[in-house]
């Protein structure tokens, strides 16, 4: 253990409430990160295509008309502590760092139509997607004589099952986002949803397992008292403030204690009119010589932020998300979900909301 990380102290709820309002501040500011570590943006060869480009079209992106259940899954902090260190801090460079902010993943289903805001391929047209993702809060750190020091909040999306292959390769090739091919099935009312997400697996690993359609998850009510009594929000800094409660009334001591820098370097980090709040991505393509090295690789972050808000609010009934046990698609152990025999488990609150919100340019992170 360095002697940074034995610098660490502990904030006060108040100020880990502020710097966790930043993560659902991501939306409603659409602010980018403080940018210490952002890289200079290199002269870069133009992209080639004819012009208008079906496959790819250019950002920002508008998402409308966008129907979102989420669902908070308690989760072992740890573990969520490896996942970041194998993929997002394995690219960083060492010069910064990204760590669970709380032990949750929060799991979400949208709905939405998306559209390119560039003018040169509005005449593309729109695109209705349903993705299924999931949300990992983390506090992003930089290293300052030898202490790391808190810089802003980003969000980690290590897993996205997406039913429209174009928005598919938008997200992978544009920004870095993890999306993969899901169908998705039942009744999509979204103020009482039930559904479950289809994947191409297999339930072994082996040289002769060939993959095939197969159920990855299911989501319902659980049939148990402890829903959220279905409380409505009519704006979305109603949401937002509820949310944040959600997201922190249930967690004895934040994963952020492990912070340091003390009152004057943590100060303007938790001012909630500052917070600059991205998501963040690994952007990388497999070298075709070497399939053990990448031909690129960077981190990227890109701000979202809320155009309208049409409404939301919690869900009246408990909420059950239940895992089929493949090995191609081990999430719960990856995520640090804790299975019950039945290998699945209660949502911890969950909710639902409306809007339309658009996800900007993304910036390269210098590694």
């Amino acid at each position: 253990m360095g002697s940074h990380e034995r610098a660490y102290h502990k904030l006060g709820r108040r100020r880990f409430l502020g710097l966790v309002g930043g993560v659902l501040g991501a939306m409603a500011s659409g602010c980018q990160a403080t940018g210490r570590r952002q890289e200079t943006q290199q002269a870069a060869p133009s992209y080639v295509d004819g012009g208008l480009d079906w496959t790819i079209p250019r950002g920002p992106y508008l998402q409308q008309d966008a129907h979102i259940a989420a669902f908070l899954l308690r989760a072992d902090g740890q573990q969520l502590k490896r996942l970041c260190d194998r993929s997002l801090n394995a690219v960083s460079g060492g010069e910064i760092e990204y760590v669970p902010l709380v032990p949750y993943v929060c799991v979400l289903l949208a709905d939405m139509v998306v559209s390119s805001l560039d003018a040169r391929d509005r005449e593309l047209g729109r695109m209705h997607e349903r993705e299924l993702s999931f949300w990992i809060p983390t506090l992003a750190r930089v290293s300052s004589g030898g202490i790391w020091v808190p810089d802003h909040v980003a969000c980690y999306i290590p897993y996205l099952f997406i039913d429209h292959p174009r928005a598919m390769l938008i997200g992978r090739e544009v920004y870095g986002f993890p999306k993969t091919s899901g169908r998705f099935d039942g009744p999509m009312d979204w103020q009482a949803p039930a559904f479950g997400l289809d994947v191409w697996g297999t339930e072994r690993l082996a040289p002769d397992a060939e993959d095939s359609v197969q159920r990855l998850l299911t989501v319902g009510p659980s049939g148990t008292a402890g829903g959220q009594g279905g409380a409505t929000w009519n704006r979305w800094d109603q949401a937002r403030a509820a949310i944040l409660n959600l997201l922190t009334r249930d967690v004895a001591f934040p994963m952020a204690d492990a912070m340091a820098g003390g009152e004057e370097a943590t100060q303007g980090l938790f001012d909630m009119n500052e917070l600059k709040v991205p998501l963040v991505f690994v952007k990388q393509f497999r070298d075709s010589a070497d399939p053990q090295q990448a031909c690129y690789q960077t981190l990227v972050e890109a701000p979202a932020q809320v155009r309208q808000f049409y409404g939301g609010g919690t869900f009246e009934d408990a909420y059950r998300l239940t895992f089929r046990a493949l090995e191609s698609h081990p999430l719960p152990e990856q995520l640090g979900l804790a299975l019950d025999a039945a290998n699945g488990l209660r949502a911890t609150a969950s909710f639902w909301v409306h809007l339309d919100f658009e996800l900007g340019h993304g910036h390269r992170i210098e590694g």
